[in-house]
């Protein structure tokens, strides 16, 4: 809370909302079909939110993972939700954080108090169904504006979630990185203005190699403008994975 990220395969009915408009008015064949063409999504989602790889197509990880995403087909509506894939990382997202509460063998890959912390984000997020609100939820309207930051760089919400780190550990690195960037007034002056990764600066203050700043471009960006923002969820779902790093350091 990306993209923080590839542009995915269009469907040859259209667009994302006029597939998903057709499955929920019972093509059952175009709804396997999507499930199936979005598939890598699901699996780099999970081990996106979970830290760990996830390959195993038989795994309880994937299992949940894959019955939130029809969950979020079912229950997406376009004029409510916005952008389907965030919505369905969301529900994805709050499925697995319900799972790992459950189960123990999760229990080092965050900490509980991040988990309950996240997942009440998560909640007013996918309470829109009942209530109708989805568009007045502070969260929705932070995603918005963070959305049309990151327009700026030519990144997209689908960028990030797709492009975002696999493991912990990169991702620690990354938001480090960022984190520079961000508490460095001339270093975050530049990547507003010029719109690239002040490189030499940031090789200045922190030893590593200049690809991995390059492949994580993304990534970077967007975490830098979340915690430079007054984006009050999101810059608190990084700071919640900067907390991690010190709880498991």
């Amino acid at each position: 809370m990306h993209g923080l990220f590839v542009n995915k395969k269009k469907n040859d009915t259209g667009s994302t909302a006029l597939v998903l408009k057709k499955i929920q008015s019972g093509d059952t064949k175009l709804k396997e079909e999507f499930i199936k063409d979005n598939v890598p999504y699901i699996i780099r989602t999970i081990s996106n939110i979970l830290g760990i790889v996830v390959d195993d197509r038989n795994s309880e990880e994937f299992s949940i993972g894959l019955a939130a995403f029809n969950e979020a087909i079912d229950r997406y509506d376009a004029d409510k939700n916005g952008n389907f894939y965030t919505y369905s990382f969301v529900v994805i997202k709050s499925r697995l954080y319900d799972f790992i509460r459950r189960n123990r063998k999760h229990n080092n890959v965050l900490p509980f108090s991040y988990i309950e912390e996240s997942t009440r984000v998560d909640e007013r997020l996918l309470m829109s169904d009942a209530s109708g609100q989805f568009e007045k939820i502070e969260v929705r309207q932070e995603l918005v504006s963070f959305e049309k930051s990151l327009k700026e760089f030519g990144i997209s919400l689908e960028d990030l979630v797709l492009s975002s780190p696999k493991h912990k550990d990169s991702r620690l690195l990354l938001i480090k990185i960022a984190r520079i960037i961000a508490d460095d007034d001339n270093m975050f002056r530049k990547l507003v203005e010029k719109k690239y990764i002040p490189m030499k600066e940031v090789l200045s203050r922190i030893k590593v190699n200049h690809k991995t700043i390059q492949r994580n471009r993304k990534f970077i960006i967007a975490v830098s403008l979340i915690l430079r923002s007054n984006l009050y969820d999101l810059k608190e779902y990084v700071q919640g994975f900067e907390r991690e790093g010190k709880y498991h350091g």
